[in-house]
C-alpha cells in the first residue's frame, strides 16, 4: 500500500479519535453538569428538610443527592477526561470540572451520612425529658462532627487548588459557587463541633454548673437590652436541670459586686454605679460585663459560686413558647408566645399598682415559663431554631466564667460582646427618665460609606416616641430625672450612644440638624459618643453622626440593641470581606 495513503488513513483515524474524544467530553460534560445542578438543588432542599426537622425527607433527598454526585464523578473520569485535562492551559477548565465532581461525590459520601445521623439525634424523643438532657448522644456526635468537618475542609482545599480564571467562564463560575457552598458547609460543621464542645461542660458533663439567669424588661432600656428585674438560679448536673431560686431586683438592690471592670468601664459608666446597682448592672451592651456583675452579686449574697450566666428577654421567651406551646399561670390564665411580651412589659403596670404584687406576678411568669421550657415537651428542632434566632438578635446571651468556654461562646456568636476586630457601627439607648416608655420606642438607623479605604461615613438614627399622650399609668410615665419645665406625661429622655470602629474619629454629631458637643470615649476598643436627648410623646428626634473611618478590610459589624420593637436598619456600604 502506498505510504502516503497509509499516512492519510492513520491521520484520518487519529482525527476521528480526537473528534470522538472531544464529542465524548462535551456530551459527558453536559451530563455531569446536569447531575451537579440537580445535586445543587437537592442540597438546598436537604438544608430545608434538616432545618424543619423532617428527618425522613432529609434521608430521601440525601440518597438522591449522593446518587447524582456519584454519577457526575463517574462521567468526568476515564482516559479522555484525564488526557484532555492534563493538556496545558487548554485542559484547565476540565481539570476544574473533574475536581468539582470528585469533591462533591466525596462530600456526599463522607459528610451527609453523619449529618443525617445528627439530625436523627436532634429529633429523637430520647434526647430531652422532664428537666433533663441526655448527654450521651451529644457526646457521641462530636466524633461524627469532627470527621465531617475534616472532610469538608479537605474538599474545600482541593477545589480551592483547582485552576481558576480558565478560558471557560462556566467552569470558573461553578468553581466559585462550589467554594461558597463548601465554605458554608465547613463553617456550619466546625460551628456545630464547637457548640458541642461548649455545650457538654455547660450541661454539667463532669461537674455541676450554676447559672444566674437574668430576665430583662425592655420597657426601660439598658445598653444590653432592658432593665434587669426578675432572675433565677439554675443548676445543671450531668444534664439534669433544677431551678433553686427565683427572685426580683429588690433582693439585690443593696448588694455590691466586689469587682473592677477597668478604667474604660469606670469612665464610661461610673456615674451609673453598675457594680452597686442591680438595675443598672447591664448598662453596657457587652454582656460579659453584666454577667460578671451578676455572678459577683449572687456570690456575695448567697455564698454560692456562679459558673455561667444567661440573659433573656420577653421576645426571646415568645420565640421559645411558640415551640413549646402555652403554659398556665397560678391564676389559671395562659402565658404564650402571643402575650408574654405585653404581659411582662405593658399589662403588668395597669394590672398592679403595688411593687410587691407586680414582682409576684413576674415571678409567677418566670417560674411557669421555666417549668414549661424544661418539661421536655415541644419540638426540639423548633426550640433550637427559636433559641438560635434569639441569640442572633442578642435577645439571649450566654457567658461562662471558664475562659476556654467563654472564648468558644464568643467565637460562636452567643456572647453578645463588643469586638473591635471589625469595622463597627450602631446606636444604643439607655433610659434616663426612669420611665417604662421604651415599650413604645421606634428606632430607624442608616449607615452610608462609599469605600473600603479610609474615609467619611455617616450614620443616622431616628427615635420616635409612640407613647400615647394620655391614659398610661403614672408608674409608666414617671420622671425620676430633672425633666424640663415643659415636659408632659409620656415624654421620654434617652442617652443615645454611637459606637464607631476602632481608630475612628467622630467629627460631627447633630440632633435635628443642630450640632452638639460630645466627648468621645473608648469602650472595648471601639470609639463612643453619647448624646442626651429629650423625646416628647408622639414626636421624633434624629441624630446624625459623621465619622472619619480607618481602612476597612473585614465585614461591617452592626450593633443591634434588642428592644420591644426591632430597629430598622438601612446599610449602604461596600462589601470589604
Amino acid at each position: 500500500m502506498d505510504r502516503r495513503l497509509v499516512t492519510r488513513l492513520v491521520g484520518s483515524a487519529a482525527l476521528g479519535l480526537v473528534a470522538i474524544g472531544v464529542a465524548w467530553i462535551v456530551v459527558t460534560g453536559l451530563l455531569a453538569r446536569s447531575q451537579l445542578n440537580q445535586a445543587k438543588a437537592e442540597l438546598r432542599q436537604l438544608r430545608s428538610a434538616l432545618s424543619s426537622g423532617d428527618a425522613a425527607n432529609a434521608r430521601s433527598i440525601a440518597h438522591d443527592l449522593s446518587a447524582h454526585a456519584q454519577r457526575a464523578h463517574a462521567l468526568t473520569t476515564g482516559p479522555a477526561w484525564w488526557v484532555t485535562a492534563n493538556v496545558p492551559a487548554l485542559g484547565a477548565p476540565l481539570e476544574t470540572a473533574r475536581t468539582i465532581a470528585a469533591q462533591t461525590d466525596l462530600v456526599t459520601s463522607r459528610v451527609l451520612p453523619g449529618v443525617i445521623r445528627l439530625s436523627d439525634t436532634v429529633t429523637s424523643t430520647s434526647l430531652r425529658g422532664a428537666s433533663r438532657i441526655n448527654l450521651a448522644p451529644i457526646n457521641d456526635s462530636e466524633a461524627t462532627l469532627s470527621t465531617a468537618a475534616a472532610s469538608a475542609t479537605d474538599a474545600l482545599a482541593q477545589v480551592s487548588a483547582a485552576p481558576s480564571g480558565t478560558w471557560l467562564p462556566a467552569a470558573n463560575s461553578a468553581r466559585s459557587s462550589v467554594l461558597t457552598s463548601l465554605t458554608g458547609l465547613r463553617d456550619d460543621l466546625t460551628g456545630a463541633q464547637r457548640a458541642v464542645r461548649t455545650l457538654l461542660p455547660m450541661l454539667g458533663q463532669s461537674t455541676l454548673q450554676r447559672y444566674f439567669v437574668g430576665f430583662e424588661n425592655e420597657a426601660e432600656a439598658r445598653g444590653l437590652g432592658g432593665l434587669p428585674g426578675a432572675f433565677a438560679i439554675l443548676t445543671v448536673d450531668h444534664g439534669r436541670f433544677a431551678f433553686t431560686h427565683f427572685g426580683n431586683d429588690p433582693e439585690l438592690s443593696k448588694v455590691s459586686a466586689d469587682l473592677d471592670l477597668g478604667a474604660d468601664f469606670n469612665t464610661r459608666y461610673g456615674q451609673d454605679a453598675p457594680t452597686e446597682t442591680y438595675i443598672n448592672s447591664n448598662v453596657s451592651p457587652d454582656f460579659s460585663d453584666a454577667a460578671r456583675i451578676w455572678a459577683a452579686m449572687w456570690e456575695k449574697k448567697s455564698g454560692q459560686h456562679v459558673d455561667a450566666a444567661i440573659a433573656v428577654d420577653p421576645v426571646a421567651l415568645s420565640y421559645l413558647l411558640k415551640a413549646t406551646g402555652a403554659a398556665s399561670l397560678s391564676d389559671g390564665s395562659q402565658v404564650s408566645a402571643a402575650n408574654v411580651v405585653a404581659l411582662t412589659q405593658k399589662a403588668q403596670y395597669s394590672r398592679f399598682s403595688i411593687d410587691s404584687a407586680r414582682n409576684a406576678f413576674l415571678n409567677d411568669i418566670a417560674q411557669t415559663v421555666a417549668k414549661k421550657l424544661t418539661s421536655g415537651g415541644g419540638n426540639t428542632v423548633a426550640l433550637v431554631r427559636a433559641a438560635t434566632k434569639a441569640v442572633g438578635e442578642r435577645r439571649i446571651a450566654v457567658w461562662s466564667a471558664d475562659p476556654t468556654i467563654q472564648a468558644n461562646i464568643v467565637a460562636a456568636g452567643y456572647g453578645a460582646v463588643l469586638q473591635s476586630s471589625n469595622a463597627s457601627t450602631g446606636f444604643v439607648v439607655v433610659n434616663a427618665a426612669g420611665s417604662k416608655l421604651d415599650y413604645y420606642l421606634e428606632r430607624t438607623m442608616s449607615y452610608r460609606r462609599s469605600s473600603c479605604a479610609a474615609g467619611t461615613a455617616i450614620a443616622t438614627f431616628t427615635l420616635t416616641n409612640d407613647a400615647p399622650r394620655s391614659g398610661l399609668p403614672a408608674y409608666v410615665t414617671v420622671r425620676v430625672d430633672h425633666p424640663p419645665a415643659a415636659a408632659r406625661p409620656g415624654d421620654n429622655r434617652l442617652l443615645v450612644t454611637y459606637y464607631a470602629s476602632h481608630g475612628a474619629d467622630i467629627t460631627s454629631v447633630k440632633v435635628d440638624g443642630r450640632r452638639t458637643g460630645v466627648t468621645p470615649l473608648p469602650e472595648k476598643g471601639l470609639v463612643t459618643a453619647t448624646i442626651d436627648v429629650e423625646v416628647p410623646a408622639q414626636a421624633s428626634r434624629t441624630i446624625t453622626v459623621t465619622v472619619r473611618e480607618p481602612v476597612r478590610d473585614g465585614p461591617l459589624q452592626v450593633l443591634r440593641q434588642p428592644l420591644v420593637r426591632p430597629m430598622k436598619v438601612d446599610l449602604d456600604a461596600p462589601n470589604c470581606n
